[in-house]
C-alpha cells in the first residue's frame, strides 16, 4: 500500500492533519511546506523528497502543490486526495488581494490574522469552537508573518493546471466543506469531473478547514479511498 504524504495549507503546520491521521488506516506522514516565495521552487523541493510511489493528501495550498507534483512527476504519484482545492491560478485581482492581506497582517499582527482566518475559513458550526480557534492561532504563530508573506507570493504566482487535468490518470478524491466559501463544493465537483478518475465528496458541517473541523469524517473518506479507489487503481495498472 502506498504511503500517505500530507501537505498542509497556508499558515498551517503539519499538525493540521493530526486529527485525521489519528483515524487513518495507512502509514502516513505530514510534511512542512518549504519556506519560499516561489511556487515552482516549493514544488521542486517536494518532488525531490518523494518516494517512488505515494498518495499525496493536500489541503488548500497543499492541494495546489499536489496537483502540480502529479503533473510534473506522474510516475511518483499513485493517487491524490485534494481538500479545498482548485486547479485554477489566481486572477490578477485575487493575486493583488494576497499582497493587500499581507500588508494588513503586518500592520495588525499575527493574532488578528489568526482571528480573521477563523472568522472567514471555519464553517458556521465551528466558528465558536475555542479549541479550533486556539489550534489556528497556534499554527499561525508557529509559521509567522514572514513565511505567510512568502507563501502568499508563491500562491499568487502559481500556474493554472486546468489544462493538465485530463493527463492526471491516477485515482483522485476531491473533498470540500459544505460551507467552504474559498473553494466551495461547486468548485470541488468541477475539479473531480475534469479528472479522468476523480470522485467528489462534500463534508457537511465544515468550511475550508475541514481537516480540523471534521477530522474523523475526512479520515473515513480517506480510508475508503485507500481501500476501494486505490485498490481498483492498482488492479487497472
Amino acid at each position: 500500500m502506498p504511503r500517505l504524504l500530507c501537505l498542509p495549507g497556508l499558515l498551517c503546520t503539519p499538525d493540521v492533519f493530526a486529527g485525521v491521521l489519528e483515524y487513518a488506516d495507512t502509514d502516513s506522514v505530514a510534511l512542512a511546506l518549504p519556506d519560499s516565495d516561489s511556487f515552482e521552487d516549493i514544488a521542486s523541493s517536494l518532488v525531490s523528497t518523494l518516494p517512488d510511489r505515494a498518495v499525496l493528501v493536500g489541503m488548500s495550498m497543499g492541494g495546489y502543490l499536489a496537483l502540480e507534483i502529479a503533473r510534473r512527476a506522474p510516475d511518483r504519484v499513485a493517487g491524490l486526495v485534494l481538500i479545498g482545492c482548485t486547479a485554477a491560478a489566481d486572477s490578477e485581482r485575487a493575486a493583488a488581494q494576497r499582497g493587500k492581506v499581507v500588508a494588513w497582517a503586518r500592520r495588525e499582527g499575527i493574532e488578528e490574522l489568526a482571528t480573521s482566518i477563523c472568522n472567514s475559513l471555519l464553517g458556521p458550526a465551528s466558528r465558536d469552537n475555542a479549541e479550533l480557534r486556539a489550534t489556528v492561532a497556534r499554527m499561525a504563530r508557529s509559521q509567522g508573518l514572514d513565511v505567510f508573506a512568502r507563501h502568499q507570493a508563491a500562491l499568487a504566482g502559481r500556474p493554472d493546471n486546468s489544462a493538465s487535468l485530463p493527463a492526471i490518470t491516477c485515482p483522485v478524491l476531491v473533498m470540500a466543506g459544505a460551507d467552504d466559501t474559498v473553494t466551495p463544493p461547486s468548485v470541488g465537483r468541477d475539479l473531480a469531473d475534469r479528472l479522468p478518475r476523480g470522485r467528489f465528496v462534500e463534508i457537511e458541517g465544515a468550511g475550508h478547514l475541514a481537516v480540523i473541523e471534521r477530522p474523523a469524517v475526512v479520515a473515513a473518506h480517506l480510508n475508503a479511498f485507500m481501500r476501494h479507489d486505490m485498490t481498483t487503481g492498482a488492479a487497472a495498472q
